[in-house]
């Protein structure tokens, strides 16, 4: 860029700054550094790297920040002298710049890699060696750039790294740099890594932030669990470990002593007296560790080994269980639980590291890519991966910050019965299992393979004890001619099987055994009904078979609905919705009826109901069919159906009883009800007050040609990825597009509503003469309007799956990028053909929407 544009914005005259000066470095071998606090019209700071003679220059509105999870926006400017570097001072009010200029922090950088290929690419990684600002840096260029160009300054996460240290450096109240307090700081990390790295041989590592002092009691704690999911989570947020294929294994120490209990509170210390003396070497005088016992053959874990020592009840000792340790959460009287993982992870590197013992090993991780790290898994031949967010806090439960991704898929029942043997198999012929659903255990299907003879009759001698007469649970599913085949015991063993999931009936596809859930009760499959609840089917082939992606079997006829059971007659579950006027036209043009609404709705439940269940709702009803009176409801009444719940949403004049549905009996209540819109709000109903999904919808006007539709959604897909935000996109049955960024962890809807507004408002300056962000006839013509309004609190956007109230009887049909440009219009899918399209495709474009973690990015 040069000193042409430097110096062209000032005059030298009026103004202290430095016409040129000195372009080299003092010592001509280190490249120099500097950042300036500047109070011009408003505040912030000019980051300066010296790079071929001249500083490269960036304006970061909020200053870096320490936080390796903090991305600040900076701003590209002109280059300026080397001089420059040493210039404090005030420039005049009326001059460029005008204000006071401040020295923050200099020193020198050290590229990582080469600086000119990394200015070139958007992707500059450097070292600082300043008083205050140290360690690996790196800018990152976003792309959504119109007359200056916008980048990312980052801090890696190393010694100097600091969680929640954004603006510590700032004094509030003078609005001055607290470099004393800074350089401290700075100082102290350095100093903690200069003494590690001198006494390789102590386990005392660096205290950071969130450490507090607690005592503990010898008994067990609540583990942090795992969700499950289909494909690994991305970005550098997540670290991934082996998914270790043995027994979780939690220990307390106090006083020095050991005590290992199982996830369920079970205590192993006397069966693994191995264990607890590769702990006591630790040398902890409190502590407690998770991790998983695993027996290791040939470099590889190994379950059925596992289980086959444990059965020895200890006859031949437990010297070749080893203990996989993966999370510190005490240590010598300190809680270390809100200490980020990834320093609980180093911590407890250190610790067994300085302490070695054949009986213990460190899990190890990797940061990032974690699709690649689960390929290798799968291609190693291991069960999976486990992931993690790396900046969580230890809880004990499902929150969601830990998650399992398997490489094949295998999941836990609890046995509800058996079948005799034939022929010449031994002990039983297949077990009959259960799964929790909405709080209720049903028969989810059977498995009859995967057994040797010893354990088939094993499984006789532990089933036969508990046999009873009548089951209470809910058997929808067992066709009547097998129920007198069944020999139903009580609900109490526990066993994991490998599936390929669930098919149309709602039964488990090729299911095979695995092996016995000793460490596990019923009680502990209560865990996964919500996260059963959620997971309706977003895989075509694979509903969960609840209540959720169950389909309603739907009568036509002339009958009112049903009348509401009396609430002391006990009733069986409603299976059943009365269709009333089902040849009425809904549809004009295409001669649709009610009863094709229906039927349209009844093929799609399954893919419909993921984006709908669990948040509020609003319709569009149309009584008198499309091109009548129809009408929005978003607020529900006992009217409509028994399936049909509140959900209740604080308002300004107070609280208000939104609609929902759980399951696909509410859809049908909704769609004999006349309802042929579904719009879900963009957060959770358990978590209302946050946003998960961010919808930008195109909105072209009548003049706008479709294939500048479709580059436009790429543009803006192009210009979330440059900041680090996937999306995906659908048809909204209209005339448009959607483009929806998910969300995980939810943002505040002011923060997300906000954050569409500034895309929206910064992708119609780069491109004027395609985008507008502003509502209104006027400002539309020849453009496509990008409508960010739908993000806000009690805004909705339409379903996917959702028919439209239109004459076309267009679908929001979810795609993927690829076949975009196959597409011909907002309604290419209606009601005539969606239901074809989606039985054609290979599996589901959105399928690992719930999966992508991502968070709104600080852009200043």
């Amino acid at each position: 860029m040069g000193l042409k544009e430097y110096k062209r914005k000032r005059d030298f005259a009026a103004t202290p700054e430095p016409a040129e000066g000195r372009n080299t470095a003092t010592d001509g071998k280190q490249r120099i550094f500097v950042v300036q606090l500047h109070h011009a019209s408003r505040r912030h700071y000019d980051f300066r790297l010296e790079l071929d003679g001249v500083l490269k220059s960036w304006a970061v509105p909020k200053g870096p920040s320490f936080d390796p999870s903090v991305k600040r926006l900076a701003v590209e400017v002109e280059d300026h002298p080397i001089s420059y570097a040493e210039f404090a001072g005030d420039i005049p009010k009326g001059h460029y710049g005008a204000g006071h200029v401040d020295v923050f922090d200099s020193g020198t950088w050290t590229p990582l890699g080469s600086p000119r290929n990394g200015l070139r690419d958007g992707d500059l990684k450097f070292e600082l060696h300043g008083n205050i600002l140290r360690g690996s840096w790196v800018l990152v260029r976003t792309r959504m750039q119109g007359s200056k160009q916008q980048w990312l300054l980052i801090k890696h996460r190393d010694d100097f790294a600091g969680e929640g240290e954004a603006d510590d450096f700032i004094d509030a109240k003078s609005d001055r740099p607290r470099a004393a307090d800074a350089a401290r700081k700075s100082a102290s990390k350095l100093k903690r890594s200069a003494k590690k790295s001198e006494s390789t041989n102590t386990a005392e590592p660096k205290v950071p932030s969130g450490v507090e002092r607690e005592s503990i009691k010898n008994e067990p704690f609540s583990p942090e669990l795992c969700r499950s999911q289909s494909t690994a989570p991305t970005g550098d947020n997540w670290l991934h470990e082996v998914k270790w294929d043995g027994y979780r294994l939690l220990t307390s120490i106090v006083r020095g002593k050991p005590r290992l209990w199982s996830r369920n509170a079970i205590e192993w210390t006397d069966r693994l007296p191995g264990i607890v003396k590769a702990v006591r070497s630790l040398g902890l005088k409190s502590g407690q560790l998770d991790g998983e016992m695993v027996v290791l053959r040939e470099g590889r874990d190994s379950f059925n080994a596992l289980q086959s020592r444990l059965s020895e009840d200890g006859a031949n000792g437990d010297d070749d269980i080893v203990y996989v340790l993966f999370d510190l959460l005490h240590r010598d009287g300190e809680s270390w639980r809100n200490v980020a993982l990834f320093d609980r992870k180093n911590t407890l590197a250190e610790l067994v590291n300085a302490h070695p013992h054949e009986l213990l090993r460190y899990s190890e991780h990797q940061v990032g890519n974690g699709a690649e790290v689960f390929s290798q898994a799968t291609s190693g031949g291991l069960e999976g991966i486990v992931s993690k967010r790396i900046d969580s806090r230890y809880r004990g439960g499902r929150g969601g910050d830990w998650v399992k991704v398997k490489s094949r898929r295998s999941d836990e029942f609890v046995v509800v019965g058996y079948t005799e043997p034939k022929g010449s198999r031994a002990g039983i012929g297949s077990l009959l299992l259960g799964q929790l659903r909405d709080g209720v255990i049903s028969y989810v299907g059977r498995v009859g393979t995967g057994f040797n003879d010893a354990l088939l009759r094993s499984l006789r001698q532990l089933l036969a004890t508990s046999t009873i007469k009548r089951t209470e649970i809910n058997i929808d599913l067992l066709p009547p001619r097998d129920r007198k085949l069944a020999i139903w015991v009580r609900p109490k063993l526990v066993v994991e099987v490998f599936n390929q999931g669930y098919g149309g009936n709602g039964l488990l596809r090729q299911a095979s055994f695995k092996t016995l859930r000793e460490d596990k009760t019923v009680a502990d499959l209560t865990e996964g009904d919500k996260d059963m609840k959620k997971s309706t089917a977003k895989q075509a082939a694979k509903p969960s078979g609840g209540a959720a992606t169950g389909k309603a079997s739907i009568t036509r006829g002339r009958s009112k609905s049903p009348k509401r059971p009396s609430p002391a007659t006990k009733q069986k579950p409603q299976t059943t919705v009365t269709l009333t006027h089902p040849n009425r036209i809904v549809f004009k043009e295409l001669k649709k009826t009610k009863s094709d609404v229906a039927d349209y709705y009844e093929k799609v439940a399954e893919q419909l109901l993921p984006g709908i269940v669990g948040r509020a709702l609003s319709v569009v009803r149309c009584p008198g069919g499309v091109g009548k009176t129809c009408f929005f409801q978003k607020h529900a009444a006992d009217a409509l159906g028994d399936h049909i719940h509140n959900i209740s949403i604080r308002e300004k004049l107070g609280k208000a009883n939104y609609l929902g549905i759980d399951d696909a009996i509410g859809l049908a209540e909704l769609v004999q009800m006349n309802a042929l819109e579904f719009h879900p709000w963009g957060g959770l109903s358990t978590a209302i007050e946050r946003c998960d999904r961010i919808v930008f919808d195109l909105d072209p006007h009548a003049s706008v040609a479709w294939k500048r539709v479709i580059a436009g959604s790429r543009e803006l897909r192009k210009q979330l990825q440059s900041i680090g935000l996937e999306s995906f996109v659908r048809t909204s049955g209209g005339k448009g597009l959607h483009v929806v960024v998910p969300l995980r962890p939810a943002a505040p809807w002011d923060a997300a509503k906000q954050f569409a507004k500034a895309v929206a408002t910064a992708l119609s300056e780069l491109h004027p003469q395609e985008f507008v962000a502003v509502a209104g006839e006027s400002n539309r013509k020849g453009k496509i309007f990008i409508d960010w309004l739908r993000n806000g609190r009690g805004a909705t956007s339409v379903a996917s799956y959702s028919l439209r109230a239109r004459p076309s009887a267009g679908v929001a049909m979810p795609l993927d990028w690829k076949q975009l440009g196959r597409i011909k219009s907002g309604d290419h899918y209606t009601i005539e053909n969606a239901v074809a399209a989606i039985s054609r495709r290979q599996a589901d474009p959105w399928q690992d929407i719930d999966n992508v973690g991502q968070s709104l990015p600080d852009l200043g």
